[in-house]
Order: C-alpha cells, then structure tokens, then sequence
C-alpha cells in the first residue's frame, strides 16, 4: 500500500496560534487557496481510496485537493488528539514537550493520553493496511495524527520525544506500507 498523508489546510485558529484539538473550525481564506494549489499534484498520485478525519477543516480539504473527483470516506479513528482543557488556549502557554512525550504523557487537563491516542492510530494503520493492501490511500486529517502515524510507521525515539517533526498544512508525506 502507498498511503499519502496531507494535514488540512491553514485555518483561522492555527493562524491565532491556539489549540484547535476537536473543535470543528473552517479553513482560512489562505487554507482554501493553498489547498486548490495542491489539486494538480494530488491528481498526478492516481489515488485509489480517500479517507478523511470527521471535521470540516479535513473534509473540506480533502474535497478541495481532490476536486470532489472522490468519495471522502470518514474515519472517526484520524479525528485530532482531544486536547481537554486547553482547547482554545495558544501553543505558547503550554508544555509541548510534556503533552507529546511519550514516556511521561499523562491525561492532565483532561488531554487524551499519547498512549491511547497512538493506540488508535495504530488500529486505523492495521485495519487500511489490510483493507487496502494493494491501493494508493490518501488521508487528510490532522498534525497529531499525522505525527503520530509518522512515529508508529518509523518507531518510537528512545527519549520518548515525539516533537522532533514539524507537520506543516498541506504537505504530502508518502509511505509505503
């Protein structure tokens, strides 16, 4: 399987610097723009399958990159991490490092746990890779889940340190599977 991952295009709240986690919010002017700009690569990749988080940002992406030639399968399993009680609050108010560690991650402020989120990455993996074998997957969804299928397919660091990539919006990450 060739599995291509793409995180939504920019929205407002990512502009603004805050936690967006699983509140539905919409593209930004640029998000939609730069998402009709990757229409012609992602037409180039001959895609077979196209799945997509639940939420608007990655829906509306996945239509726009794909120029609504597909059926967007929704997957409640790629939706973002649910980052609790700091929803809404700027990235620079909190402990990155501690929220994506993976040895020292705990639920504090209600966050989904990186244990139990990368659980059920990994079950999505399992469960496309055995459905889709011999198919070109496109996944649009989300920098955590991205990060997270990121660091399921190439292994955990030893330090535990899953910051060590950055996601940027709309960027093709390709993996064979």
């Amino acid at each position: 399987m060739i599995l291509y991952l793409v995180r939504h295009g920019e929205t407002v709240t990512n502009k603004s610097g805050l936690i967006q986690g699983q509140r539905d919010v919409e593209l930004s002017d640029k998000g939609i723009e730069d998402a009709k700009e990757l229409k012609e690569l992602i037409s180039s990749l001959d895609i077979d399958i196209v799945i997509s988080s639940p939420l608007k940002r990655a829906i509306d992406t996945a239509k726009i990159i794909t120029d609504n030639k597909y059926p967007i399968n929704i997957d409640d399993r790629i939706i973002e991490r649910d980052w609790g009680l700091i929803e809404g609050i700027k990235f620079t108010e909190v402990d990155s490092f501690k929220n994506w560690n993976f040895s020292e991650n705990t639920d504090d402020n209600q966050i989904e746990k990186v244990q139990d989120f990368l659980k059920r990455l990994s079950e999505f993996l399992e469960d496309i890779r055995d459905r889709y074998s011999d198919k070109k997957v496109l996944v649009v969804a989300h920098s955590a889940v991205l990060r997270g299928m990121h660091y399921i397919i190439n292994g955990i660091p030893e330090d535990g340190d899953l910051l060590k990539i950055e996601i940027p919006n709309l960027r093709i990450i390709e993996y064979e599977l």
